[in-house]
């Protein structure tokens, strides 16, 4: 798992002055991850980071099991819920079991229980979806030239539903299981021409070579998210909040909050089919695209804009002092906190994710950004094409 991580020190993007120590940190310090080799992985990742820039620091990880990995008979909508795969996490952090939990972002519901905050988002890797083929098809490079008939094996209806729209002559069958786990059913089962993943995941476990294809954005909008990990922080625990702002990558923080907020105005989720794509060029204009589908992709609502990102420009001293907390949140000493975050220009923006005071308007721009999107397709009935998708119980986003 470590030998991943090579050379992640160059994803890092300081939020903050690099800081010389570390606070009142524990010297050991314990991190949440779920037990799968691409949660560990990615949790080592993160680790990894942050060691390079506080060599004097340990960390323990602490693996656990969610309601989403124990549960594989079932697609996650009949499991019900938004936080299959993070809830058990949230519990541990909350209850001081652990400091910070690190998460695949597309997991993490859009609205995080009180007391619970985004305290990094890591660079984004690849967002595309990707399709990997069994040997007998290996020579195959676009999914027009896969024969009439043939399965692809998803457990996504985002999927399954841009797919549909794009290549009716293809079938599609449910499958569950950690990556590992849907590689082997391709390889052995003898029931999948292919399967659809997320390319950031196999890329990020080294088994990049057996992609046969990438899917553009003509193809296939993503997950919201998709390719970006997030660490969950308890407010107010402004140590490790500034620990981590010296790992965060504000390019990825900024279209993950145009599309979360796309998607929470929306109130989307595993249930339905709901794709994005986002682009920030020249770190000043961001362009987001939403879709919303229904289950067989017979319907396709679809809208875009781009907006141009002020500069980053210090906030007025009242500003970041009123944006360090939430109302109501307390701390063992809000004086130290407020101190230790303003020196380091951090600050909490309304949609729960810590980021440099100077970038406050950036981020506000995104997510009017995701507003717009979400408001317009709801005027083109988005939210009746989405109700009738959850009525339907089909397979998840």
């Amino acid at each position: 798992v470590s030998t991943q991580s090579t050379g992640s020190s160059q994803m890092a993007n300081d939020l903050s002055s690099t800081r010389s120590d570390c606070g009142t940190l524990p010297r050991v310090i314990n991190v949440g991850s779920r037990c799968s080799e691409l949660a560990l992985c990615q949790t080592y990742l993160v680790i990894d980071l942050l060691k390079s820039r506080n060599s004097n620091l340990t960390f323990n990880v602490i693996k656990m099991s969610t309601k989403g990995d124990e549960i594989l008979d079932k697609s996650l909508s009949k499991i019900g819920g938004k936080s299959l795969f993070t809830k058990e996490l949230e519990v541990a952090l909350a209850d001081h079991r652990v400091d910070f939990v690190v998460h695949s972002l597309k997991d993490l519901p859009t609205t995080l229980p009180p007391g619970l905050a985004i305290g990094a988002v890591i660079k984004r890797h690849d967002p595309r979806d990707c399709v990997v083929l069994h040997t007998k098809h290996r020579a195959i490079t676009r999914l027009s030239a896969l024969p009439a008939g043939s399965v692809l094996g998803t457990s996504s209806l985002r999927r399954v539903a841009q797919l549909s729209r794009n290549y009716p002559q293809l079938k599609f069958e449910n499958i569950r299981g950690n990556l590992n786990t849907r590689l082997r059913k391709l390889d052995t089962d003898n029931k999948y021409d292919g399967i659809v993943l997320a390319a950031a995941g196999i890329e990020r476990l080294g088994w990049g070579e057996r992609v046969n294809m990438f899917l553009g954005k003509q193809d296939m909008l993503y997950a919201v998210s998709q390719g970006a990990m997030a660490v969950e922080v308890r407010e107010g625990d402004t140590d490790t909040v500034s620990m981590l702002s010296q790992i965060s990558h504000t390019p990825t923080a900024i279209r993950i909050t145009a599309e979360r907020t796309f998607m929470r105005v929306l109130d989307g989720g595993c249930s339905v089919p709901i794709g994005t794509w986002s682009e920030l060029d020249d770190d000043s204009q961001l362009t987001l695209s939403g879709t919303v589908l229904s289950c067989d992709g017979s319907e396709m609502l679809f809208s875009e804009r781009s907006d141009l990102l002020p500069p980053s420009l210090p906030p007025t001293h009242l500003c970041s002092i009123d944006m360090l907390h939430r109302p109501g949140l307390a701390i063992a000493d809000p004086l130290g906190g407020r101190e230790l975050l303003e020196r380091d220009n951090i600050v909490l923006h309304p949609t729960g994710i810590y980021c440099n005071s100077h970038d406050m308007r950036r981020f506000d721009v995104a997510q009017g950004c995701g507003n717009m999107i979400a408001e317009r397709l709801e005027a083109m009935g988005a939210r009746d094409v989405l109700r009738r998708a959850r009525e339907s119980g089909s397979v998840i986003n």
